[in-house]
């Protein structure tokens, strides 16, 4: 009777250490953390490519996801540098510097192009979050790019300011990073697939550090994004999400 106790309860301290004992949620909540911290600053190389053309950008960013604010700056090529873009209180504002305006993106416009991307403009500024705007049901396990993944199906919040229908999430076993996410419209048609490789080392992590974007029905074409640096849980000083850091010249 006694080894049957010490069994059953040796079953029990191993549950938390299976797979299936964590929610979806949590799965999803790790893999944010995993990739940017509470605070993330990186520059980014952003290429967009197509059958004909191929158009390079750099770009600056910093985030802070506890308080969901960002702030971004195109720094070259020379004709799209001084683009920046800054997400305040669920506003997304783009200053144009050839017009030396600033543009305020309305919450219909999240799902339109960046900058002739097939990212989109929710993507850029983080105004949604796939950890507090959807419900995540953990749906199994599968082989994805090589990887063993938990899926898990993102269903978004009624009232939630999202622009999905829903999101699949697959994330690598046991460290819980993104493999490839696919995005559906709002009648459940497949909308883009985004893929996550080039797993390494980046200041204290390992990250995946190539995402490519492909958008259903433009095979000829795509936008990938390769992360040139990153810094974790650094302190932003408040003068970087502010209206006069967008307007400066």
């Amino acid at each position: 009777m006694k080894k049957t106790r010490l069994a059953f309860i040796s079953v029990l301290l191993l549950v938390p250490l299976t797979g299936y004992s964590l929610t979806g949620k949590e799965i999803i909540r790790r893999s944010e953390e995993a990739v940017r911290g509470n605070t993330l600053i990186a520059s980014y190389e952003i290429t967009i490519q197509t059958r004909r053309w191929e158009r390079t950008m750099k770009m600056n960013s910093w985030e802070d996801r506890k308080t969901r604010r960002s702030f971004s700056e195109i720094t070259a090529p020379k004709k799209d540098a001084g683009n920046r873009f800054l997400l305040i209180d669920k506003t997304m504002r783009h200053y144009v510097p050839s017009l030396q305006q600033e543009i305020i993106i309305s919450p219909s416009m999240m799902l339109q192009s960046w900058m002739g991307s097939d990212f989109t403009n929710d993507d850029i500024v983080k105004e949604s979050s796939i950890l507090e705007d959807y419900n995540h049901i953990l749906k199994g396990e599968e082989t994805k790019d090589g990887h063993e993944c938990y899926i898990i199906e993102l269903q978004p919040k009624p009232g939630a300011p999202v622009v999905w229908g829903k999101i699949i999430y697959y994330a690598r076993k046991p460290d819980y990073l993104p493999v490839r996410q696919e995005y559906y419209g709002e009648r459940n048609q497949l909308r883009r697939v985004m893929y996550c490789s080039e797993f390494k080392r980046v200041h204290n992590r390992v990250i995946p550090t190539f995402y490519k974007m492909e958008t259903e029905g433009k095979k000829d074409r795509y936008t990938s994004i390769k992360i040139l640096n990153a810094r974790f849980n650094l302190k932003i000083p408040e003068s970087v999400f502010t209206i006069q850091n967008l307007r400066r010249r």
